[in-house]
């Protein structure tokens, strides 16, 4: 007879290995010392933007926005594989020490980020409620137990729109559960969101009992927070088990054509086409200039709003500087009849580029929020960053 706790300790053993030895390249010394400088310098200037925040500030709703997502996404890790579908799929009854190993594992897990997001709020919290620290994060760590297992028994779910209907439901229901604990609504009222838990709790219970484990999506599920470490790890080293996935955005085909359809210009056009389709680069590069934009417009310092541009200057660099190494191991590249260095120079080229429009939009937008003159410095102080990041940092980086 299979055991099922001792197959779920060898592979929590295993991922905890793995982990481990990706950290060792992950948190540098270079990297530490840039994050040490960024939180702390955020840290003084949240404080003080905290400080300046009027008592009519709507901190329950910005708190029923933040937390809600928090609370929603609640995957279950399972460290599951594709030969499983086969080998375990016969012994499927005698998982279910194995998944409640996984369910506390992931709670555990997600319990800790979920206090990390509460230690960020905490200044905002302590000033704007009146509702103790301690018993709020209690609050959250009920509501994220109780997102966790309905997440768990959507998974059963086979039709896309019921899951993405009752992470929908789940979103809004944690927003108006968190907005009306911070703002001291009645018990009565409290008690009847635990009904309405507690009656769709019931429900998914009723609705999966039938069901079978969904290997599939369950396997799935696995391997795509899988590559997620994975694409951030080869930033740092080469990752061998990094799968990429190609994802094709015509609207963005017009930018290609700007490129000439020359010999030389052969790497420019390949690494122009990989980042606007392969992996999660252009994503990436979305996602950081659109939460730097939400820093820049918080931050109050006229400074400070310079420095947070810089800084996620660096962190947008840093981070594409993967693409590099994305294309290391096809060996059609190496067949192109041209020198290194002229993919070097095409790299090189690109990111500075691409550093360059997101400086400008930086730029643009403290325009918009009224820093006129910081905005002038900032795109200044942020070319001439970008430049020596490139071209004196991270060239003397490369590894061919």
């Amino acid at each position: 007879m299979m055991d099922s706790r001792l197959l779920w300790k060898q592979r929590l053993i295993r991922y905890g290995s793995e982990i481990k030895r990706y950290l060792r390249y992950m948190l540098n010394d270079h990297l530490l010392f840039v994050l040490l400088i960024g939180l702390g310098a955020g840290a003084v200037m949240y404080q003080r933007w905290v400080a300046t925040l009027p008592p009519h500030f709507p901190y329950a709703i910005v708190g029923a926005v933040i937390f809600s997502l928090f609370l929603a996404y609640s995957p279950v890790r399972t460290f599951l594989e594709e030969a499983d579908i086969v080998f375990l799929l016969p012994a499927e009854k005698q998982l279910v020490p194995y998944i409640q190993r996984s369910f506390w594992f992931s709670l555990i897990v997600q319990a800790y980020i979920l206090l990390l997001v509460l230690l960020a709020m905490a200044p905002l919290h302590l000033k704007l409620s009146t509702l103790s620290l301690s018993l709020f994060g209690l609050f959250l760590l009920f509501m994220k137990g109780w997102n966790l297992f309905i997440s768990w028994k959507e998974t059963y779910f086979t039709e896309p729109k019921a899951r993405w209907f009752g992470s929908a439901v789940r979103i809004f229901f944690n927003g108006v559960c968190v907005y009306f604990v911070l703002t001291n609504v009645s018990l009565i009222f409290l008690l009847s969101l635990l009904l309405i838990m507690a009656v769709l709790s019931v429900y998914f219970v009723q609705a999966a009992k039938q069901k079978g484990l969904p290997w599939e999506r369950l396997i799935q599920q696995e391997e795509r927070a899988k590559m997620r470490f994975y694409r951030l790890a080869n930033i740092f080293t080469d990752v061998p088990h990094l799968k990429a996935k190609a994802k094709r955005r015509k609207w963005l085909d017009g930018l290609l054509s700007l490129i000439s359809y020359r010999q030389e210009h052969a790497f420019r056009y390949l690494y122009a086409r990989t980042f606007l389709r392969a992996g999660d680069y252009f994503g990436l590069y979305v996602r950081l200039t659109a939460i730097a934009c939400f820093f820049l417009y918080i931050i109050p310092a006229g400074y400070g709003k310079i420095i947070t541009s810089l800084f996620f200057l660096y962190a947008t660099g840093f981070q594409l500087f993967a693409l590099s190494r994305h294309h290391r191991g096809h060996i059609f590249v190496k067949l192109y009849p041209l020198s290194h260095a002229r993919q070097k120079e095409a790299v090189l080229r690109l990111l500075f580029q691409l550093l360059l429009m997101q400086n400008a939009f930086f730029s643009l937008f403290l325009v918009v929020i009224g820093y006129f003159s910081f905005s002038l410095l900032s795109l200044i102080a942020g070319a001439m960053f970008s430049y020596w990041l490139l071209f004196m940092y991270l060239n003397n980086r490369w590894r061919r």
